[in-house]
């Protein structure tokens, strides 16, 4: 995933198109500030910086990175009509490029980007508090590029993150301590984390199962082949530059990325479905299983932009859901895209009905939902 924050937007469409073209995702930054959030955000493969910018400049921009523990090991290349290459450099960049630029210097200029990130020492966080399984693991998951710390306890990883930046945590979910779900809990309100991959025995339930997914679609079940299972999950998220990681997930869509969404379903495999190809897509997603649930993430999420409300549930249906939000005045413009299995006559006057602003058929049409989401969130 590469970052661009480049206010030109015509530059930035070049920039955006290069790095889709060469197969990789690209996420756009207009300003400073929201280069910086999503930086440590989706800490990125790489960054291309222009110096001129409003509000904070590429110079401040470069300083706060490298000065955050998060970022700082992110490689960064300037693009800049600025010809200040040795401020650049002495900054911390890996190149610095003049504008105007030609196509062959830009293709040149990404290409120096992702050899210096090839190169970059990956950092991996294993949390169990079983001694023979951590060493079992540290063996399996060794690599010449990959740094390997290990804790025992909940406790000590929340101490870890918050001092050291990481690019994939393994995790058992039966700690001596807290347990991983609440040690996901405790590390989401204190940084951005780093992609999770569940490698535990403990059988899940429903709710349980439901809670991790807001934090990863990476759970292996210890058991047959889980090893191999293991080592191509946290491959793909520690070599996300390689081959197999360009073509793992779709682009990021700088429309939808960092975009929060409560999606509602009683139906396990819609949910986990649809929540995999929207965050592939850079969206924070919360979930809820029926109605009360529903209403729930959104008293308990103020910054949901989006729900995505599934019609037919049994006990608070979608319509009682739906008319149920549109009683609340902090949720009166909250968009609410209906979604039912029955495509019966009257079905979508009875979702307007009820409050909703827009409405889908099962099976979803995955590129009409994503369009339908861009429009409603513009609006």
């Amino acid at each position: 995933m590469i970052l661009t924050i480049e206010d030109d937007p015509a530059f930035a469409r070049i920039l955006v198109d290069l790095i889709r073209r060469k197969g990789h995702r690209a996420l756009a930054a207009a300003d400073g500030e929201s280069g910086l959030e999503l930086a440590r955000r989706y800490r990125p493969t790489g960054i291309l910086l222009d110096v001129m910018l409003p509000g904070m400049d590429g110079w401040s921009v470069m300083q706060h990175l490298k000065h955050d523990p998060v970022t700082a090991a992110i490689p960064v290349h300037f693009i800049s009509a600025v010809d200040e290459a040795a401020k650049g450099v002495a900054l911390g960049a890996v190149g610095y490029l003049t504008k105007p630029v030609d196509r062959k210097a830009l293709i040149a200029a990404f290409d120096h980007l992702l050899e210096v990130a090839g190169k970059i020492v990956r950092k991996l966080l294993l949390v169990d508090d079983d001694d023979d399984s951590r060493l079992a693991l540290t063996r399996l998951l060794q690599a010449d590029n990959v740094e390997i710390d290990q804790v025992a306890s909940g406790e000590e990883a929340l101490e870890r993150i918050a001092t050291h930046s990481y690019d994939c945590i393994v995790l058992d979910l039966n700690l001596g301590g807290i347990s991983g779900i609440e040690f996901l809990e405790k590390a989401a309100n204190l940084v951005a984390v780093p992609p999770v991959v569940i490698y535990s025995a403990q059988e899940l339930s429903r709710e349980e199962s439901l809670k991790l997914r807001q934090y990863t679609d990476s759970i292996v079940i210890k058991g047959t082949r889980s090893t191999e299972r293991l080592l191509d999950e946290v491959s793909l998220f520690l070599h996300s530059i390689g081959s197999r990681g360009a073509s793992a997930t779709p682009s990021d869509d700088t429309q939808l990325a960092g975009r929060r969404l409560l999606l509602v379903d009683d139906d396990m495999r819609n949910l986990f479905a649809l929540s995999k190809s929207l965050r592939a897509r850079g969206m924070n997603v919360v979930l809820a299983q029926d109605g009360y649930k529903a209403l729930q993430q959104l008293r308990e999420n103020n910054d949901i932009e989006l729900v995505l409300m599934d019609i037919m549930m049994p006990g608070m249906d979608g319509y009682e859901t739906t008319r149920e939000i549109r009683r609340q005045p902090q949720w009166a413009d909250l968009p609410i895209i209906a979604v039912t299995a029955k495509a019966m006559h009257g079905d979508r006057d009875k979702c307007l009905e009820a409050g909703a602003n827009d409405y889908l058929t099962k099976p979803v049409d995955l590129d009409k939902l994503l369009s339908m989401i861009r429009v409603w969130l513009q609006k």
